[in-house]
């Protein structure tokens, strides 16, 4: 009775072909969050019905849409659509009916139940979820239903330190022979909107005498941005070297920085990327990755850069950080699109964590001419990093290099008892010099 109910609400008429992505837009819509999610309306079955007896959508795709309806709060229609997923075997696969409707009482199935049911995980079950998540043999729908559950229901803070903390002890660590070394932990999905100048400045610090890494990975779903792979495969760069062959760069004084991609520092996790598509939105991952720290220092100190969006994410990666005996300082600043690139057109409150502390800075507001519109009409963000990038290195009095002057210039005087004029004079002195350019040059090679 309850699949015949459902049956009638179809119309044929408007069923589309295209049911991944059909089906993609309704989880955009559902599987938002706790708040802001939309209720499925009668229309949406012309897609769901269809899409779920579709071979063209992948079975991880299925489980998440499945998995928002069961977490999400459910109107009349939600109700009845989960009632003849029970009762009618057949109008969903076997394999997620099986899964979602029965009970299990062991292994990654009954860590997944407890996400399914809105219950916090404790810290065996967290860390156990993360050494799933990471195994081959573990099917992809489950990794699926792991990440968009945590996403709907929340990580609790004890969850994500967690994840955090199984996620570092799993990752290939290279060690780095250097006096200090600077983590860019840039969001490793990228940007669309603004330029972010992230390996430049890279350069840059190295040739301020502050040896410094970058990391990520080529592109990403959700957001499929411009990364800093890009740019330095744009640049005729190599961001495939081996996390050893990236630690002599560092360590040799006229480099002094680098690139490393998660395909080599951690190639279980990079695994993962095809299950992060067929997701449709964005998890954990993104927030953690880029707090590996997959090279360091046991000779000297370990900095860190990370970036937020919403305010509340200072606070948050603060207490992620804090705890970690492998970073001696962590500058968390409110970046653009969430990089470590600060946002020169608002006053900021960046927060320097060291030593069990918390000093909160303030950064001011920068009169720096740009076009927006310049920035939107650009085909690729990546190209235009590199063009204006490699200008204002060169000599160019362009806005990227008042963007690099700006940028560098807080991060030393954040890291160390420097004022930002005197470090505004080490940044152009190293550009006016050549030597910016130099280590440009002679990086990732």
């Amino acid at each position: 009775m309850f699949f015949k109910n459902i049956v009638t609400y179809i119309n044929m008429e408007t069923v589309t072909k295209n049911y991944r992505k059909a089906l993609s837009q309704i989880i955009r819509r559902k599987a938002v969050g706790p708040k802001g999610s939309r209720s499925l309306e009668r229309e949406d079955l012309d897609v769901i019905i269809p899409a779920l007896e579709s071979d063209d959508v992948p079975l991880t795709t299925k489980a998440v849409f499945i998995t928002a309806v069961i977490i999400q709060q459910k109107n009349q229609l939600e109700k009845d659509l989960l009632e003849a997923w029970k009762h009618w075997k057949d109008t969903i696969p076997e394999t997620l009916s099986a899964f979602f409707f029965n009970n299990h009482n062991s292994g990654f199935p009954r860590v997944l139940k407890k996400v399914l049911n809105s219950q916090d995980l404790s810290a065996n079950e967290a860390s156990s979820a993360i050494t799933y998540l990471l195994d081959d043999k573990i099917p992809d729908y489950q990794k699926g239903v792991l990440l968009i559950g945590q996403r709907l229901k929340r990580e609790t803070f004890l969850e994500n330190k967690t994840f955090l903390r199984t996620f570092r002890e799993a990752i290939g660590i290279q060690e780095v022979d250097v006096p200090l070394l600077v983590d860019l932990a840039d969001p490793y999905d990228g940007y669309q909107r603004y330029p972010i100048y992230t390996p430049f400045v890279a350069a840059l610090l190295a040739s301020i005498g502050f040896p410094t890494y970058c990391h990520g990975l080529s592109e990403v779903a959700p957001k499929h941005g411009d990364t800093i792979h890009k740019v330095l495969e744009l640049a005729g760069k190599n961001p495939h070297k081996k996390s050893a062959a990236v630690a002599k760069d560092i360590e040799n004084e006229s480099v002094g920085w680098g690139y490393i991609d998660q395909r080599e520092c951690f190639p279980t996790l990079h695994k993962q990327l095809g299950l992060r598509d067929k997701i449709v939105k964005r998890t954990f991952l993104a927030t953690l990755e880029k707090l590996l720290q997959p090279l360091r220092t046991s000779t000297g100190a370990n900095y860190m850069v990370a970036g937020y969006v919403h305010s509340h994410y200072r606070q948050e990666l603060a207490n992620l950080l804090e705890p970690q005996k492998s970073l001696d300082k962590v500058f968390v600043v409110k970046g653009m699109e969430g990089s470590t690139q600060i946002d020169f057109r608002k006053d900021s409150k960046p927060v320097l964590v060291h030593d069990g502390n918390r000093e909160i800075q303030e950064i001011r507001a920068v009169d720096i001419a740009y076009s927006q519109d310049n920035w939107d009409q650009q085909d690729s963000l990546a190209e235009y990093v590199l063009k204006t990038g490699t200008a204002a290195l060169q000599g160019d009095h362009n806005t990227a290099r008042e963007i690099l002057v700006h940028q560098v210039s807080q991060l030393i005087s954040g890291f160390e008892p420097i004022e930002v004029t005197g470090a505004r004079r080490k940044v152009i002195n190293a550009i006016e010099s050549g030597r910016a350019l130099q280590h440009w040059q002679s990086g990732c090679l």
